[in-house]
């Protein structure tokens, strides 16, 4: 047994031969692959050989999001960077600033998932960022779910290789030369088509800066008050949930609707086309960004106009900031559900309305006209009984 242990520790003796300098907002899986190719190794070999002996189901995690702190000792002690130079590489870093802290093994929402088949099916990355780096290498950043276009070069990001439409995966890459290469064709990915973002779109790449410079300072400023970044962004997912579920949301003044609508219409027909679904994540991360300005006026004609209920945007959302409920506290109080009075004379006229169409008189179908929920909103309910009632009566006298 002795002898069996001695010889599965044998890597701890060897230590990185070629350490390459983590560079800036580099992916601590970006920085592992290129120290493999270093030592002409592919990244689960390396892993293997110098690190642990499950390298291969190890790199088949999410090496960006993984919190192991006896991984983080290994590489320090064999890189001799410091911990935190390593940890500094992790997408964990994030915590409390991007996402609220967990001990889950699965990205939160707010990271973009390395294999996601409703969106994205790999690692995004801007082919003019990669073209202009010395050393070409993956960010943190576009790894984030609001990041789909960068805002230096005008582009959205890409999630594949458009010659052979394999995703980006740097643990399959075998040439042992660079990560821009794809690991399926070996066609080089700086030279992969690019989708410019013309002038019409450039309210997209407004909200992408405003949600990057929110994140580097660890705020917003919304309504003349700083904001923790971490609340906007636990709110920037329930916001992107709310708009996706309608079909196309009622959004009066968002200056990308028809471009939306558009999009929607063409992913109908043609679902194997990528990059109008990377487009239509850009507009829905405009869209979010669209209700956070001129606080509350966007937010609340959003919740009117497409009927939302103050259940709506708090059902089914885990661990709610305060300031989040407090938000949609003001704007949608919980005992007037959808955020504004109905009137008797209102409910009068959806009847009125019914009768001379033709159609059943009920409490749903009058509720359907006034644009409210038959049960939920309880300011309808008590009307709607009480012109019931009258006419009732009136029938019997």
């Amino acid at each position: 047994m002795a002898k069996r242990k001695r010889n599965r520790d044998w890597i701890q003796d060897y230590f990185f031969l070629f350490i390459p300098s983590p560079l800036p907002d580099e992916l601590l899986s970006s920085w592992l692959t290129r120290m493999a190719f270093e030592h002409k190794r592919t990244l689960p070999l390396f892993f293997s050989l110098f690190i642990r002996h499950d390298g291969s189901s190890t790199t088949r995690t999410d090496l960006d999001f993984l919190f192991d702190e006896k991984l983080f000792k290994t590489l320090s002690q064999k890189s001799e960077l410091s911990i935190k130079e390593i940890y500094q590489m992790s997408l964990r870093t994030e915590e409390g600033q991007l996402f609220t802290c967990n001990d889950s093994l699965y990205p939160p929402l707010q990271i973009r998932k390395l294999t996601d088949k409703r969106n994205h099916n790999g690692l995004m990355y801007c082919p003019k960022c990669l073209k202009e780096d010395k050393i070409p290498y993956f960010r943190k950043k576009w790894r984030y779910d609001f990041y789909n276009a960068c805002p230096k070069h005008g582009i959205l990001l890409t999630d594949r290789c458009w010659r052979c439409y394999s995703k980006i995966e740097l643990s399959k890459i075998k040439h042992q030369k660079e990560l821009c290469i794809c690991y399926n064709c070996e066609k080089d990915l700086r030279e992969n088509i690019t989708i410019a973002i013309s002038s019409n779109y450039s309210y997209g790449l407004k909200a992408v800066k405003w949600f990057e410079k929110g994140l580097s300072r660890g705020y917003f400023l919304i309504n003349k008050q700083k904001i923790k970044s971490v609340f906007v962004f636990d709110s920037f997912t329930y916001f992107r949930f709310l708009l996706k579920r309608k079909d196309i949301p009622i959004l009066d003044g968002f200056p990308l609707l028809e471009e939306y609508k558009e999009i929607c219409k063409k992913l109908k027909r043609y679902n194997s086309k990528k990059a109008l679904s990377i487009k239509k994540e850009f507009i829905l991360t405009s869209m979010v960004y669209f209700l956070f300005q001129n606080y509350p006026k966007n937010l609340k004609l959003f919740s009117i106009n497409n009927n939302l209920t103050h259940r709506e945007f708090t059902h089914g959302f885990k661990n709610l900031s305060f300031w989040y409920k407090e938000l949609i506290n003001e704007i949608i109080p919980m005992e007037n559900k959808l955020g504004r009075e109905i009137s008797e004379e209102e409910v009068k006229n959806a009847i009125k309305y019914l009768e001379s169409n033709g159609e059943v008189v009920n409490q749903k179908n009058v509720a359907a006209v006034v644009g409210c929920h038959f049960t939920i909103h309880k300011g309808y309910v008590k009307i709607y009984h009480s012109l019931h009632d009258r006419h009732v009566k009136i029938k019997d006298d």
